[in-house]
């Protein structure tokens, strides 16, 4: 049976931890990044105060139990927050909307509920990775002199936020998808790495904002529900098995599209072909590995689907214009 840990309990292995030297961690100027210990999770989370009132934060773990946290209360001066799940995702309970739902890949949800509880639960053994926003009503309106155009929850977010309460969920858009694609990515360093990011979150911010003016979300896709989630589910299977990815034809099977509808419907969600998709995730995730395994490149090839380490190599300088061991470099 998975255990199951609390928020405090969690809290306490990491004090833990941190007393005995044993947690990865840094805080330096606006970023702070800490690697979670083996015993909780594979991953890690990072946090970026890119200016004030506008806080970037990226969660990429797989908890090895159930993770489960109690808020008793949000603060009264809550900031607009906006989730994108990209893999995984958490079951929340909310006292003020009176609901639990779950909160799952491929969707955003943008969220103002202070004064209530709330409780998270995340999975065992699933990966999460999930990009926050948290922007202030006081920044969000220096912004913008057209509040009069957008939905009411979110107009009394901003000239009246302790009596906000409103979760929206959306798809991620394909536009979307790029733009946390590149946050993920960061080519950059310091100055420049900092003004890249808040860049893309503003870019990222106007995409989901432009959704309420217009009324309509940033793609046009013709994709019914029903096939939409069988392209999530499609990508899904691609992630859990990188090291030996089902053909496009066994994948279409397993999703009940057929091969050309599951073609056109990644070009259209993900703006990429099936197995640039793939392509694409493996990179990410070898990169992941290098910042928070002690695996070397070989053992990071295998991980990632790839018998020889050549060819590793060769694909991740082309996608990161450096070579697997000078990106560890730079990360050291």
């Amino acid at each position: 049976m998975v255990k199951l840990l609390t928020g405090l309990e969690i809290s306490g292995i990491l004090a833990e931890c941190r007393a005995n030297g044993t947690l990865s961690e840094y805080c330096e100027g606006p970023e702070s990044f800490v690697r979670a210990p083996q015993s909780l999770a594979r991953g890690y989370g990072r946090k970026i105060c890119l200016r004030q009132g506008l806080h970037l934060s990226i969660m990429d773990f797989q908890k090895r139990q159930i993770h489960q946290y109690q808020i008793r209360q949000h603060s009264p001066s809550m900031p607009l927050t906006l989730s994108y799940y990209l893999t995984g995702g958490c079951q929340v309970s909310n006292d003020g909307l009176k609901t639990t739902y779950e909160e799952v890949a491929g969707k955003s949800y943008l969220y103002c509920v202070p004064n209530t509880a709330e409780l998270e639960k995340y999975p065992a053994e699933r990966r999460i990775c999930r990009i926050q926003i948290q922007i202030s009503p006081e920044l969000l309106q220096g912004f913008s002199d057209r509040l009069h155009e957008w939905p009411t929850e979110l107009k009394q977010a901003i000239e009246q936020p302790e009596r906000a309460l409103f979760c929206l969920p959306s798809r991620i858009t394909p536009a979307q998808q790029q733009v946390l694609q590149q946050i993920l990515e960061w080519p950059y360093h310091g100055l420049t790495r900092q003004l890249y990011i808040e860049g893309k979150v503003l870019e990222l911010l106007a995409l989901q904002f432009s959704q309420f003016t217009t009324g309509q979300p940033e793609h046009s896709s013709t994709l019914k529900p029903r096939d939409l989630d069988r392209i999530y589910e499609a990508r899904d299977i691609l992630i859990q098995n990188l090291d030996a990815p089902p053909s496009l034809t066994n994948l279409s099977r397993r999703v009940h599209l057929n091969e050309n509808k599951l073609s056109q419907g990644f070009r259209q969600v993900f703006n990429v072909t099936v197995f640039g998709y793939l392509h694409n995730h493996r990179m990410e995730q070898a990169r992941h590995l290098l910042q928070t395994d002690s695996l070397n490149v070989q053992e990071i090839a295998c991980r990632v689907g790839y018998a020889s380490r050549s060819s590793f190599v060769a694909a991740f300088k082309k996608k990161f214009n450096m070579s697997p061991s000078h990106y560890l470099k730079e990360m050291n």
